[in-house]
């Protein structure tokens, strides 16, 4: 007792020890004042060193308010839709677009789609607004409609300011140049962050660095190569940004991370041999503890059969005791009163004594060994005249006995084979059918014994036997014999079968040497 709970002292000392420095640890993995300090002054320094291969200049590609709604992250591709169910819905019919007391833009354009309109008028596509309700822009709906001029690429390349900045990776490459061409390779996410003037953007070829200007979101495109070939033998590294992912210090879409040589700093001695130690600690304890554990679960169980066992081998004396009292009963009249009142004690006692057998919860005292039940193997000269002697009070009853034709010695435990072997034959008298026959069996070093009635049984497996709740109103028994004969074969190292038609019990024991 006193190991356990140095065990448990030990292992909630070294618990408390190893979260300080877990939290020591978490504070030197995010950044502080002088490491952000540090990592802005490394990206001024790649900025004066390394040369942009391009400039992109959001506010001169989109250059007044009326662009603004190509910039807004509402396009339809941000949704993952289509636009095969806008261009397969039916035209409307003139008379009801006549009964419209005015045309807007996009009425404009139903007529062209449905041919109703043979030429858009001028500044079709430069008069607001610039995206159609379906999500789309007029740029965009012209150049899938295949009509001229639009599905041309010098049309294409003359209007590219005029498509949402997410339909340019929809465009043929060869209609996009410059920064265009730059904008079509980002992901969505990057392109929100363009939008929204992200500071650093970060892709899988680009490194994307805006111009410190208030008003113009003009950003220097670096090749990512040269930034990681910078950063190579630097103290920081660079790495994009996971979904709940901790960042020693996050910007924008990415994470400034230090490198292995300096986090193994981080780590000092003492915490790694504390560390190691409450593992340790930890590992010893629920070691013990299982097999305590275990080892209780077993005691238990050993305990519980016993106390079966037992409740069930007194089944058959108390019922006899309690015919007796009955038969007695029967004929207080004659007996004495001096007798009459001590044998009314002895009734008293003797239904005290079955209450017991019936509800008693207490254990028995068992040993240290690792079976359910102690084994005493002795051989017998016959086995023939064994079981003969184990049932003759059966054999009385009615019960015919078949020994075996070639009978020999054969080693076993008496006592437990001789419960199990009356377990049997007791319920094929009360829930069987007669005749009950004991057929013994002696093949090389097996022997078989079986119990053969002719009643009726509606189980057709023994699990299913075993594990139905046969305890009825009218059972002589606790419902405890078939249960106790397969755990006690199982100890023995024997088996127990059961078969139908007839309905058969059988004992399988191999012969102890």
């Amino acid at each position: 007792m006193r190991m356990y709970v140095l065990l448990i002292f030990a292992a909630i000392f070294l618990s408390f020890s190893t979260a300080y420095y877990a939290i020591n640890l978490q504070q030197k993995t995010i950044a502080s004042t002088s490491d952000i300090a540090d990592i802005q002054k490394l990206k001024k320094q790649f900025e004066g060193r390394a040369k942009p291969q391009l400039e992109i200049d959001l506010s001169s590609m989109y250059p007044s308010r009326r662009f603004a709604q190509l910039l807004q992250p509402s396009n339809v591709f941000s949704r993952g839709n289509s636009t095969k169910t806008y261009f397969s819905r039916p035209c409307v019919l003139d008379s009801e677009k006549m009964s419209k007391l005015y045309f807007d833009k996009s009425e404009t354009w139903e007529d062209f789609r449905c041919n109703r309109l043979g030429k858009l008028p001028p500044k079709f596509f430069d008069n607001p607004p610039m995206i159609h309700e379906s999500g789309v822009s007029y740029a965009y709906l012209a150049f899938l409609s295949g009509r001229d001029p639009f599905w041309t690429i010098e049309w294409v390349k003359s209007s590219l300011n005029l498509f949402h900045v997410y339909e340019l990776q929809e465009l043929p490459s060869s209609s996009l140049e410059g920064n265009f061409r730059v904008l079509s390779k980002l992901k969505k996410a990057d392109l929100e962050a363009l939008i929204k003037g992200s500071p650093y953007i970060i892709t899988e070829e680009h490194f994307l660095v805006r111009d410190r200007q208030e008003f113009n979101v003009t950003y220097k495109i670096y090749s990512k190569m040269d930034l990681e070939n910078f950063f190579k033998e630097k103290l920081y590294f660079i790495k994009p940004y996971q979904e709940g992912e901790q960042c020693f210090y996050r910007e924008g879409r990415f994470c400034w991370e230090k490198s292995a040589g300096s986090l193994a700093q981080i780590f000092m001695q003492s915490s790694i041999i504390i560390f190691i130690g409450s593992i340790i600690v930890l590992f010893l304890i629920a070691v013990i503890l299982f097999r305590k554990i275990k080892m209780q679960k077993f005691e238990e169980e050993k305990k519980k059969h016993a106390l079966r066992v037992l409740t069930h081998e007194l089944r058959t004396p108390i019922s006899n005791l309690l015919l007796q009292v009955e038969q007695i009963n029967k004929q207080s009249d004659l007996l004495p009163a001096g007798i009459l009142e001590e044998f009314l004690k002895m009734e008293g006692e003797v239904y005290r004594l079955k209450r017991l057998a019936e509800k008693s919860t207490s254990y028995l005292q068992t040993t240290d060994d690792k079976s359910l039940i102690a084994i005493n193997i002795q051989t017998v000269p016959s086995v023939n005249e064994l079981v003969r002697d184990m049932i003759d009070d059966y054999i009385q009853k009615g019960v015919v006995l078949l020994p075996a034709n070639h009978d020999h010695s054969f080693s076993l435990d008496v006592y437990w084979y001789s419960i199990c072997l009356k377990n049997l034959i007791e319920n094929a008298i009360h829930h069987g059918k007669a005749p009950v026959r004991v057929e013994i069996k002696i093949l090389d070093e097996t022997l078989s014994i079986d119990v053969i009635d002719y009643g009726f049984s509606n189980y057709k497996t023994l699990d299913e036997m075993l594990a139905s709740d046969r305890t009825g109103k009218n059972s002589t028994g606790l419902g405890l014999g078939l249960s106790i004969v397969e755990k006690i074969m199982k100890e023995m190292n024997g088996k127990l079968v059961y078969t139908t038609h007839p309905t058969t019990f059988s004992l399988f024991l191999r012969n102890k040497k």
